[in-house]
């Protein structure tokens, strides 16, 4: 395992125990409020790190910002007010369809079959780790279009991510500020809820804020960098799965044969999209060596 994979992984853990930290602070806070003071200790962390020079003016840091930080959680924390959480769970986590979709149709990479089948398999067996018995989908046509809005969100940062090309903590700091600026107009008249905030809320935003948007968005744009936006992106299917298995943890509860069975789609299905992924990835070096053998030979004679 690479040093990069190995980060990808340590957002999945962080960000899969995140839902249980929100499900604490929106108990106290607005959810947009919430938002606000969660990426105002993300920017300062990556702030003081960044040594005090974040970069902020460049079309995609400011696009990463409004799609990455604000859009999704605005689409996410407005669809959980008119949806059940188990429906918006299920659409936001498709996310990697339709970036496999997006990356196909418009930035024209080469994708097969066996690459969707792969996602397609992998988004079921979410589908069945965030059931878990639990058959019956109240649907709610604003509530799930505004999920989608979210899964469509993180395509849209995903590709301003990849556009910025190498990422160090400057850029990640202005990230989170643009994140900020978009989330102030609606924490307006909100600030009084910091009085009602207790240590349990304290401690939940600080892993929130240092945890989950600081240290693992600066994680994850590495691994779109390093990994490739597809494999990372793939990796989201894994954050319901850690989501699960911590709740059940905490409630000393063994998983039930539907997680479990959720589980061992999820991993088939990327193994079987990785191993395209690496044949693809082989056929194209030794297309590219067959080429620069056919200029030589061309040269010598």
């Amino acid at each position: 395992m690479t040093l990069e994979r190995f980060f990808a992984w340590l957002v999945v853990v962080f960000w899969g125990i995140s839902f249980l930290a929100t499900k604490v602070v929106v108990q106290v806070l607005d959810p947009f409020f919430a938002g606000f003071l969660r990426f105002i200790f993300a920017f300062f962390f990556l702030f003081l790190i960044s040594g005090g020079r974040p970069k902020f003016f460049n079309r995609n840091i400011v696009m990463a910002g409004f799609w990455g930080v604000f859009s999704y959680f605005a689409f996410e924390n407005s669809a959980l007010m008119f949806t059940e959480p188990t429906n918006a769970a299920i659409i936001v986590s498709s996310a990697p369809v339709f970036f496999l979709l997006f990356s196909h149709l418009v930035q024209k990479k080469k994708t097969t079959s066996k690459m969707y089948l792969g996602v397609i398999l992998s988004f079921l067996g979410v589908a069945l780790v965030v059931l878990n018995g639990r058959f019956v989908l109240k649907l709610n046509p604003l509530g799930d279009l505004l999920a989608f809005g979210a899964a469509l969100s993180w395509v849209f940062y995903t590709h301003h991510i990849e556009s910025l090309g190498s990422l160090s903590f400057r850029e990640n700091a202005g990230i989170m500020f643009w994140g900020v600026v978009f989330f102030l107009p609606f924490s307006a008249g909100k600030f009084q809820q910091i009085r009602e905030m207790n240590s349990i809320v304290v401690i939940s935003l600080l892993y929130l804020g240092l945890v989950c948007s600081g240290l693992a968005y600066f994680l994850w744009n590495k691994a779109i960098e390093r990994l490739g936006s597809r494999t990372t992106t793939n990796m989201i299917y894994y954050i319901p799965v850690v989501t699960a298995v911590a709740e059940h943890l905490l409630k000393l509860k063994l998983p039930s044969a539907l997680l479990v069975g959720g589980v061992v789609l999820v991993v088939i299905g990327l193994l079987i999209f990785e191993r395209e992924v690496h044949y693809e990835t082989e056929d194209s070096t030794r297309g590219m060596r067959k080429d620069r053998t056919e200029e030589t030979r061309s040269s010598a004679d």
